[in-house]
């Protein structure tokens, strides 16, 4: 529970050490935590005013974390410090204390941490523990967790070491072993006494000292997760000492496990010989208890004869004369009592011997009511007699009643025995003294637990001393401490047969130091085999490593291209192999590297040239070895644009190569079925060697020349003599037959590219129609001579500019230089002398990626003219057309008011009236689409976009509701600039007719959606439907005009084929576009994407009616 300590209530002190060793100790302690300060002195210099500020502020916070939050902890077996008479305490807790150093080390760094710890040990040092060795301890630990949180190695388990509670954590397993030793180096005592005393120490004192750590930690983690810039982090991971070095891995690994085993074998060899040096313990005290225990019972049935003999009526009735001489003469006859005493049948006395001056006041109460018994017809009694001032022991009384023959007692003999002196004690006493040449007591007691005898004669015996350590039932050996605060082993032997027992205690220093003895050579002979396997581990790792070093500047040789110099390894063991393997790999990679020199020029040939003559020629030269005479390759006609007819290519090399020109078919034909053909002596072939008066090779091999699939023709090589192939040599064949292979596809396709060139300059030559070809970074690749002579087209026909240099018009450029999005993009242009182009610019597409653009331009202003006589034609005729439809309309309306109609009638007015209104929409349509194509200017005013759309659906709800389709509008997720403009009539006659297709073509029961978008900065409109969808088929043409789907389902729902291409109008006059997406059976997704505009605010106009009559 906490408690209320103050620990400035005492006066600050320290205690000096003890011993010389203590002393010694201290001063290695204090280097060592020195050298720990110069070693991380980095950390104190260039400090920054705000950091040395951080340490005087947790420096100044070490007192006050002394005064919160303390607890005792329970203890029990706890030891006192021997030597000295101060009782064990209850470990105390200050859970704060490590706090300050601990934040030090995360916040500061190494030395920083080191200051403060130092501060708050002289803290504890002075007020609480006064030892010097506590400000070097708290420091020391202070260090080096400062160290292992700040260390900035890149291995898992040093990541793990920076978090600051695993870093407190193993930091509490060191601290164990630091905690004895301070132990063992602060009490006074001999080596046995102290090393006992650091080794039973209480584990609840450990946790007292290394649960304030574990709070700090724990706090410190909490602030590294949670405030991560308070708690420094390495900037820079570097690779730790075990990355290294070889041999510091191989120690780091084996090291702590040998330092570990050698821990349990030390901590197995004390607790054995503790074990052996407490049993022999035991058996001598018990062996000793035993034997005067055994005396006990023998003494006093001497004595108990000795007086029952002495008390007879004969004593009784002699004269008070002769009393005296009667005693003396008993005494000096038995040797037992050092005291008689005869009291008559009324208790006085009649005469003592050898004190003649012995009277009443000399009894002790027992005594007194014993003479009383006893003349009551007791026979006998025995009782403890306190020892006298001038007496080293206690005394035994024996009262025995002197009786008649009647049993009347005539009085009462006393005896008294002194336990020091008696002879038949001596074997007991003389047992008990031996324990004291080690420094043992011994101690015989009563019924009453009263000491009537110990052995140690630096206090003398002025009384019965109680042994409140006493045990009552069977012998039991145990351990206890003696007033100066040692421990020390005691054996309790009870008296057979009496409630008398014998003590015998030792201390313990004497069994720690036989167990020391015990250990000490077992000890050192472990130690000499540590250090003896230590320097055999690090003399054999470092021949092994400094083989490995040889091995890895051989293997550095070899990165570095030097393979002249051979491994230096011998030997036949796994480091003889590794070198020989070194070794082999040196020769190999020598000759594939000669290798690779011959392909490296071969290759720099095949790359750089496309002729294929110059490209195979190095191939041939480099196939030529010392045997081979002849290297020919033999190659399809395609590789070669000079060559007419079906005849072969064939290249040669060698001084006799031409001379086998006659196989190369033979070769050409054999190696279409097989990729290596190897022939090791020819002579054994029937086809090669029955050619009569030709001379052929020895030896040949073979090598098709395929590439993607695609037979090019056969590399084959003769010997002058039969030889055997081996698998290398082969590889490298096979390698340059692959390189002859990429020639010989490089060059049909060069030759297959020339000649499409060719043809392809001959088309674009003869093409009447300006065309120019751009490159993906729409730069001029080529243009036709028809784009040269069009008037105001080019401004410079220079190859490699870009398409704003190389065109005049600016609206052409923006058409070349947009996104076409794999798609043709088309645009009217209209150039300087007056003539409208269509311009289509589409995709040049290379291996599923856009590699350019080719653009076609066709003069259109023949039709254009046309288009303007056809508008003004169509708009005459849709205007006259209006008045005569509305009197048809108004007339038809009005034939039920004649007169009743039957019905036949009414269907006929019905039908009139159905195709009056089909008539009137195509004229309305005609109307908008030629103002919309006379370029009318934009009616511009503020848009509310939700507010448009919910308008077009109002409308729109009862054509709908016919059909019990769901027509919904989506909001704009997103906020819109507050001043976006548009012409709102036009947009709303958009909408209308996407709206008025969706729900025409969307089946009963379905949907319609309505959503609007931000997309790439513009306002997307979307008009979604569950319809029938559209025909990929029809999706190039559906925007155009009078264009329907030949679908039955498209027919059955009547139209002009106008709504559309009124649409996309009204959106490019808005400067964006429209686009579709389609899927049949699945619906379609209609999207208007209209650019934001800002203009100055005007009054908001939200729609306008539609005439759709």
């Amino acid at each position: 529970m906490l408690i209320d300590f103050n620990p400035y209530s005492s006066q600050p002190y320290f205690d000096l050490p003890f011993q010389v060793s203590s002393w010694i100790g201290l001063f290695i302690l204090a280097g060592a935590l020195g050298w720990g300060f110069f070693k991380w002195r980095e950390y104190l210099v260039g400090k920054s005013t705000q950091q040395w500020g951080l340490i005087l502020f947790l420096i100044a916070t070490t007192p006050l974390t002394l005064i919160f939050l303390n607890f005792y902890l329970p203890q029990s077996g706890a030891l006192p410090i021997p030597n000295l008479p101060i009782e064990a305490e209850e470990p105390l807790v200050f859970v704060l204390s490590a706090i300050p150093w601990v934040m030090a080390g995360g916040m500061v760094g190494v030395a920083g941490a080191g200051l403060v710890g130092l501060a708050s040990g002289l803290v504890l040092g002075m007020f609480v523990t006064h030892s010097l060795f506590t400000p070097l301890e708290i420091a020391g630990l202070a260090l080096i967790y400062g160290a292992a949180v700040r260390q900035c190695y890149r291995t898992g388990f040093f990541r793990w070491l920076r978090q600051p509670f695993v870093a407190a954590v193993l930091l509490s397993l060191v601290y164990i072993p630091v905690f004895l030793l301070i132990a063992f180096l602060s009490i006074p005592g001999i080596l046995a006494e102290r090393l006992d005393y650091a080794l039973a120490q209480n584990w609840m004192q450990i946790f007292a000292k290394i649960l304030p750590l574990y709070a700090a930690g724990f706090l410190g983690q909490l602030i590294y997760w949670i405030f991560p810039l308070l708690w420094r982090r390495p900037a820079k991971l570097v690779p730790s000492p075990a990355e290294t070095s070889l041999q510091t891995r191989f120690m780091t690994i084996t090291l702590p496990m040998v330092l570990i085993l050698v821990l349990v074998l030390t901590l197995a060899d004390w607790l054995v010989a503790g074990y052996a040096a407490r049993q022999m313990m035991e058996d001598r005290l018990g062996n000793t208890t035993r034997i005067a225990a055994e005396s006990v019972p023998y003494f006093l049935e001497a004595g108990q004869s000795f007086i029952l003999n002495m008390a007879t009526p004969d004593l009784a009735n002699l004269p008070d004369d002769a009393i005296e001489d009667e005693l003396a003469y008993n005494i000096k006859a038995v040797s037992y009592f050092h005291q008689l005493t005869l009291f008559d049948a009324a208790g006085a006395i009649r005469g003592s011997y050898p004190q003649s001056t012995f009277s009443q006041n000399d009894l002790t109460d027992e005594e007194e009511l014993a003479i009383g018994l006893a003349n009551k017809g007791i026979r006998l009694q025995i009782y403890t007699v306190p020892p006298a001032s001038t007496e080293t022991g206690g005394n035994i009384s024996f009262v025995a009643a002197i009786l008649d023959d009647a049993g009347i007692a005539q009085g009462v003999l006393l005896g008294r025995a002194d336990l020091k002196i008696n002879p038949f004690t001596q074997p007991a006493l003389t047992a008990l003294a031996s324990l004291g040449d080690d420094g043992g007591e011994g101690f015989i007691l009563d019924d009453a637990g009263q000491i009537l005898y110990r052995t140690s004669e630096t206090t003398a015996l002025t009384g019965m001393d109680m042994y409140t350590d006493k045990v009552d039932g069977e012998p039991v050996f145990f351990e206890d401490f003696s007033p100066t605060g040692t421990r020390q082993l005691v054996y309790y032997q009870p008296v057979v047969g009496r409630p008398w027992a014998v003590v015998a205690t030792m201390p313990a220093r004497v069994a720690q130091q036989t167990s020391l003895e015990i250990a000490v050579p077992l000890l050192a002979i472990l130690g000499l085999f540590t250090m003896l396997a230590y320097v055999m581990l690090r003399f054999s790792l470092g021949s092994v490593t400094q083989t490995l070093k040889q091995l890895g500047g051989q293997a550095t040789r070899i990165a570095q291209g030097e393979l002249s110099s051979t491994a230096p390894v011998t030997g036949v063991d796994e480091i003889g192999a590794l070198g020989k393997s070194f070794e082999q790999m040196r020769l190999s990679l020598k000759a594939r590297l000669d290798e690779l020199n011959k392909l490296l020029k071969v290759s720099q040939g095949v790359a750089a040239k496309l002729d294929i003559y110059d490209a195979v020629h190095p191939i041939l030269e480099a196939a030529l070895s010392e045997d081979a005479v002849s290297a020919r390759a033999v190659l399809i006609q395609g590789v070669r644009m000079d060559i007419a007819g079906d005849k072969l290519v064939t290249i040669s090399a060698g001084p006799v190569a031409d001379q086998f020109s006659h196989l190369d078919g033979q070769v050409f034909d054999l190696m279409r079925q097989q990729e290596v053909l190897t022939i090791q002596n020819t002579t054994r072939v029937r086809r090669i060697s029955s050619l009569d008066h030709q001379l052929h090779p020895a030896a040949l091999i073979g090598l098709a020349l395929y590439h993607e699939n695609t037979y090019y023709g056969a590399l084959w090589i003769g010997y002058q003599k039969p030889r055997q192939f081996e698998d290398e040599e082969v590889r490298f064949l096979s390698t340059l037959a692959g390189e002859a292979a990429v020639a010989a596809a490089n060059a049909n396709l060069y030759a297959s590219a020339e000649i499409g060139r060719r043809r392809l300059e001959a088309v674009l030559t003869s093409n009447p129609e300006p065309v120019m070809v751009f490159d993906d970074k729409d730069r001029l690749l080529l243009l036709n001579p028809a784009a040269l002579q069009v008037t105001g087209l080019i401004a410079s026909p220079t190859v490699g500019l870009p398409a704003q240099e190389v065109v005049s018009s600016a609206e052409l450029a923006a058409l070349l230089t947009g996104p076409i999005e794999m798609r043709i993009a088309t645009r009217e242009v209209k150039l300087p002398n007056g003539n409208i182009y269509h311009a289509s610019v589409a995709p040049v597409m290379g291996e599923n990626q856009q590699i350019g653009k080719v653009c076609v331009m066709r003069d259109i202003s023949h039709y254009k003219e046309l288009d303007s006589i056809k508008s003004d034609f169509v708009a005459t005729v849709s205007h006259d057309l209006r008045s005569p439809l509305a009197l048809m309309r108004g007339y038809t309306t009005m034939m039920s008011m004649v007169g009743e109609l039957n019905d036949q009638q009414k269907s006929y007015v019905a039908k009139m009236v159905h195709g009056i209104e089909d008539m009137s929409r195509l004229v309305n349509n005609l109307l908008d689409l030629g103002r919309l194509d006379s370029g009318i200017k934009l009616k511009l005013s503020q848009l509310q976009p939700e507010t448009l759309v919910e308008q077009v659906i109002n409308q729109l709800t009862p054509q709908a509701n016919q059909k019990k389709i769901r027509l919904a509008i989506e909001p704009l997720q997103e906020e819109l600039p507050s001043d976006l403009t548009a012409d709102v009539a036009l947009i709303q006659q958009a909408l209308i007719n996407l709206v008025e297709n969706a729900i025409k073509y969307t089946k009963v029961g379905g949907e319609v959606i309505v959503r609007l978008e931000l997309q790439d900065n513009k306002l997307a409109f979307q008009v979604v439907d569950s319809g029938i969808g559209i025909a990929p088929l029809d999706l190039p043409r559906l925007f155009e005009k009078f264009y329907r789907s030949e679908r039955r389902e498209a027919h059955e729902q009547r139209g002009t084929g106008l709504g559309l291409a009124i649409v996309k109008s009204i959106a490019e006059r808005h400067g964006g576009e429209v686009v579709v997406e389609s899927r049949l059976g699945k619906g379609s997704v209609f999207t208007i994407r209209i650019p934001l505009q800002e203009q100055p605010p005007v009054k908001p106009l939200v729609g306008m009616p539609q005439n759709k009559g």
